[in-house]
């Protein structure tokens, strides 16, 4: 159904979607504040130089995924150094720096700080992406990252849809994503009765069915749609199979009539 409602031949479009660019991540961890202070050189090769680290990925413009390592580095109390690496590469510089309160709860940056890696000529030379980390916190505990989500993905493909119950196909990528196709449609008629009956549980309008009502699963006075599940029958299997029997026992008690019948006449045939 087109978006003004009227009624059109559904259509899946099996079309790739396009890749989206990481604008943001989160990260939610924890920083051991236990940890010692580090004055040591920064070196992405010499875990003494770090006191923790964390890796996610995250997806350029032409949908690559660029797998980014963020170290932090513990350079006073309640204060520590962020720095990062992209697909092995060092980023110069500090990233950022996090500082805390006694609590344990960071006090700043107060929201994102950008990361810019570099990603390759063709994807436009580099990535440049928010990365919040306000809900840090620095609690005597060992480090843990217990969440992490960016908002980037690769180019997807088509690996099936689904319906809801307003009748809405909605498409699932192999990336994860999901897209609504095409809706599906409900009639009602004045006289569903007078439906004419094509075979194979398909029906069409008659004369006497009256002009259908179309609308959208679950307005009106029109159901809902209920998506992956099959109709229950309304047969009563005991009652059909009794039935079946009780007509198998009269066509053998009609048969024996006949061969009664026909052995009867062959007889008079005999006496004569």
């Amino acid at each position: 159904m087109t978006s003004n409602g009227t009624p059109i031949e559904l259509k899946i479009s099996t079309a790739d979607i396009s890749p989206k660019p990481t604008a943001l991540a989160r990260a939610q961890l924890n920083l051991d504040a236990r940890g010692a202070v580090i004055t040591a050189p920064f070196n992405s090769s010499d875990p003494q130089t770090y006191n923790s680290a964390m890796s996610m990925s995250v997806y350029d413009s032409l949908g690559r995924d660029h797998q980014v390592t963020m170290f932090y580095r513990k350079t006073a109390g309640n204060t520590w150094e962020v720095r990062a690496q992209a697909d092995g590469v060092d980023v110069a510089g500090v990233t950022s720096t996090l500082t805390f309160n006694t609590s344990g709860t960071m006090t700043a940056p107060t929201g994102p700080f950008n990361l810019t890696i570099p990603v390759g000529a063709d994807a436009g030379g580099t990535l440049t992406f928010g990365v919040n980390l306000t809900s840090a916190t620095q609690f005597g505990a060992s480090f843990a990252t217990t969440e992490i989500t960016q908002d980037g993905y690769g180019t997807g493909r088509l690996s099936g849809f689904t319906a809801d119950d307003s009748g809405v196909l909605i498409g699932r990528y192999s990336n994860g994503q999901t897209r609504p196709q095409c809706q599906i449609v409900l009639a009602n008629f004045v006289n569903p009765q007078g439906l004419v009956p094509l075979g194979n549980n398909a029906w069409v309008e008659g004369t006497g069915a009256g002009q259908p009502t179309l609308g959208s699963p679950g307005s009106g006075i029109l159901g809902t749609l209920e998506a992956t599940a099959v109709e229950n029958s309304n047969v009563d299997l005991t009652s059909e199979l009794v039935a079946m029997i009780t007509a198998q026992r009269v066509y053998q008690a009609n048969a024996q009539t006949i061969k009664t019948h026909d052995q009867l006449l062959q007889t008079i045939v005999n006496l004569r």
